[in-house]
């Protein structure tokens, strides 16, 4: 394996460090600005080269020693926490100046998690004999789990418990997602088997998994020719709404960090009564419901048929009568809608926005939009046929929902 010695002088949108031999761009996972650095090759272009720390020379003081071995999903907890809003907010600014071509973005200062630690609600982890946990990085195989300091403690409470009871059972599944309710306090699981999975057999272990686990509040299965008994949900809140979730339904993974998002959406959007808003990509109506209150009307769109149906049936659940949930892509949903609405949210998936989303925002037109964004460079290239259209971006605020990760997420807010 080639090994070179290097100079870091950046950090790079996804979260290595950045630096340069013989006029060749070199991605460094593991690596801080300031540091030099031993670096394994592992993979060499034309233009570029991407490696893995092998020794560090001269370290930051930045870097901090690792509170566990597996750093795959925790893949900046070598950088003090401070350092770590630093770079997110610098990444930010870079991105946005050079794929949106704007050389002073309005970022505020980022909003930090008061609890950096333990914030997750949700895992999805795999299984592989005896071992539970996430893939290695760049690799298929399973890193074994005991512990994960990224969750909350009811999560850790049921991966505990499902250790223990698994290996009369290791045949019956290849993964498992823990959820937990930030609100109350309690897990559920959803257990995946596959094509050879018996039924009776993944039944055996939800129940010995939840006689194990008193925190666990039920465990539903997804495997062929499983009939679920009864359903199994999870009751959380956000913005003063209660939800009823489904294990498989996407909701925000940091609780208090997704109130203080909804702050300054429901602060930036000032939304008065009487007036319409629009929510693309609107999940199970996480700021759809909370920002509907003397409202004329809501219109939420989701792909998702759980996150719909989870979302319709918390709405009695809360009194909330004028939000409609619509369930379709987004890009095939807007052509069919008339406006007009006084504002818009957009919370798409990593991948941003369909064209066609964005084409249909500038018929709309409505005079505030609030985009959510959790990658920076997908963000710069959206926000270019909004602002062509007469939209003027009025602040970028980055909010730290995945603290120890290089991901950001950031609230846009843009005006007519």
């Amino acid at each position: 394996m080639e090994e070179l010695t290097l100079d870091i002088h950046g950090i790079a949108q996804g979260g290595d460090g950045v630096g340069r031999v013989d006029g060749m761009v070199v991605f460094v996972t593991g690596a801080l600005p300031g540091e030099t650095v031993r670096v394994q090759i592992s993979e060499r272009r034309q233009s570029y080269a991407r490696g893995s720390v092998v020794e560090v020379l001269h370290a930051s003081p930045d870097r901090v020693d690792p509170i566990t071995a597996d750093d795959g999903h925790a893949a900046w907890q070598h950088i003090a926490y401070p350092a770590q809003l630093r770079l997110k907010e610098q990444i930010i600014r870079e991105q946005l100046a050079k794929l949106a071509g704007l050389s002073a973005p309005p970022v505020a200062p980022i909003i930090a998690a008061a609890q950096p630690w333990g914030y997750r609600n949700t895992a999805h982890l795999h299984v592989e004999g005896d071992r539970i946990g996430y893939h290695y990085s760049g690799s298929r195989h399973v890193s074994d789990l005991e512990h994960d300091p990224l969750l909350l403690p009811a999560l850790n409470e049921a991966l505990a418990g499902l250790r223990e009871v698994l290996p009369t059972f290791k045949s019956a599944v290849e993964g498992v997602t823990l959820r937990a309710s930030a609100a109350y306090g309690y897990a559920v699981g959803l257990l995946h088997g596959h094509d050879r999975s018996s039924p009776a057999n993944l039944a055996d272990l939800a129940a010995a998994w939840i006689l194990r686990t008193p925190i666990m509040a039920g465990v539903a299965v997804d495997a062929p020719g499983y009939d679920q008994p009864a359903p199994v949900d999870i009751h959380d809140e956000l913005g003063g709404v209660a939800f009823i979730l489904s294990p498989e339904t996407f909701f925000q993974v940091n609780a208090p960090q997704a109130e203080r998002m909804l702050g300054v959406i429901r602060e930036q959007l000032a939304l008065q009564p009487g007036e319409r808003l629009l929510d693309a990509y609107s999940g199970a109506g996480a700021f759809a419901m909370p920002l509907s209150a003397g409202l004329e009307r809501v219109v939420a769109i989701e792909e998702s048929p759980s996150a719909v149906a989870d979302g319709a049936r918390s709405l009695p659940y809360n009194g909330i009568v004028n939000v409609e949930f619509i369930q379709a892509a987004a890009e095939r949903a807007l052509p069919r809608i008339e406006g007009p609405f006084d504002a818009a949210i957009v919370d798409p998936p990593r991948r941003g926005c369909h064209p066609a989303v964005l084409e249909e925002l500038a018929r709309l037109s409505p005079q505030r939009i609030a985009y959510i964004s959790c990658h920076p460079g997908i963000l710069a290239r959206d926000l270019g046929p909004l602002l062509n259209v007469g939209y003027r971006l009025d602040l970028v605020q980055p909010v730290d929902l995945f603290p120890q990760t290089p991901h950001v997420e950031c609230v846009v807010i843009l005006r007519k």
